[in-house]
């Protein structure tokens, strides 16, 4: 691999072609052989519009999603259609740090354990949180204190 080979869309674009016709090529930036992943930290140039594509997709979190958001479902991977209350939290997400939701449980909201909230005035993670009240309620399960300790070990990498 030529880590001083400097890609660029079309040149990626080129590549996914040759090797669509079975064409021998470097296919270094493609993510283990995948020809619709790219791989991370891959020597790119950007045109000027995709760097504006960039800014506006960073400074506009409706129009990323409206553009690029696509979800996995039984019909296949589609494009993700917001509803009218998902866009408005993605504003107030986008336009405010803080943000308290009234919001049912289990619906996949948070699902990082090291996430931070304040509990008792304290700064604790979900993670923590979580497993300790769980471990006041019984015995943690062998695999439950691996994840734990695990979860305890990532968390301070």
């Amino acid at each position: 691999m030529d880590i001083s080979k400097v890609w660029s869309t079309k040149l990626i674009d080129e590549t996914r072609k040759k090797i669509e016709i079975g064409e021998e090529v470097d296919a270094s930036c493609f993510y283990i052989h995948d020809i619709d992943m790219r791989r991370a930290n891959i020597n790119f140039k950007y045109t000027v519009e995709e760097q504006e594509e960039l800014v506006r997709c960073a400074n506009d979190i409706l129009y990323f999603a409206d553009k690029y958001a696509y979800s996995m479902t039984d019909e296949g991977i589609q494009k993700i259609t917001l509803r009218p209350y998902q866009r408005k939290m993605l504003k107030c997400f986008q336009d405010n740090r803080w943000n308290i939701l009234l919001a049912s449980r289990q619906i996949g909201k948070c699902s990082l354990f090291q996430n931070v909230i304040f509990a008792n005035g304290k700064k604790v993670s979900l993670g923590e949180l979580f497993y300790s009240k769980l471990k006041q309620k019984r015995k943690l399960s062998f695999k439950e204190k691996i994840v734990f300790i695990l979860y305890k070990i990532y968390s301070k990498l």
